[in-house]
C-alpha cells in the first residue's frame, strides 16, 4: 500500500472523528480536492497538508506522522520518537531553522573568498601590492582586483 493510501485513510479518520464534512475542510481547496485525497486519487502537497491540518485543528506534523505511522504499521509514538532521535542526532532539535533555501557556495566561490581574505590580510599587515602578489603567487592584475574589492564574494 502506498503512502498516498495511508494519508487518505488518516485524513478521512480525522475528518470523521471531528464530525466534519469534506466541504468543511475545503477552505482554499475545493471539496473535490478533499474527495480526491480521501480516495487516494491525488497526493497532497506540503502546502495542502498544512491547510488541511489547520482546518482539522491539528499540527501539520500530526497529520503527516499519522499517515507515516499508518503506512509503516507503527504507532504514532514510535514514528515521532524516531523522528526526534534523528533531529537530535543531526543537531537540529533545538535550533531555529532557515525559512528560505540558502544559496550554495561552490568550490570556486570558496576559493575566491579564500584568496580575497589572504589579500586583505596582507593589505592590513602593510604589504604593498607587488609584495602581496609575490607572497601569494598570483598575477598582479588579480591582486589589484582583490585589493580594491569591497567584499570577498
Amino acid at each position: 500500500m502506498s503512502l498516498r493510501h495511508s494519508y487518505a485513510a488518516v485524513l478521512r479518520l480525522l475528518r470523521t472523528q471531528k464530525g466534519l464534512l469534506q466541504a468543511n475542510l475545503a477552505g482554499s481547496l475545493t471539496q473535490a480536492n478533499i474527495s480526491s485525497l480521501e480516495l487516494a486519487k491525488n497526493s497532497a502537497t506540503v502546502d495542502m497538508s498544512a491547510q488541511i491540518a489547520a482546518a482539522l485543528k491539528v499540527e501539520p506534523i500530526t497529520l503527516l506522522a499519522l499517515a507515516v505511522a499508518s503506512h509503516e504499521k507503527r504507532t504514532v509514538r514510535e514514528v515521532l520518537l524516531a523522528s526526534l532521535a534523528e533531529v537530535e542526532t543531526l543537531g537540529l532539535a533545538d535550533v531555529k531553522l532557515p525559512t528560505e533555501p540558502q544559496p550554495l557556495t561552490t568550490a570556486v566561490v570558496k576559493e575566491a573568498r579564500k584568496k580575497w581574505l589572504a589579500v586583505q590580510d596582507l593589505k592590513a599587515r602593510g604589504f604593498s601590492q607587488s609584495q602581496a602578489a609575490k607572497e601569494l603567487g598570483i598575477p598582479g592584475s588579480t591582486l589589484r582586483r582583490l585589493w580594491h574589492q569591497k567584499s570577498g564574494g
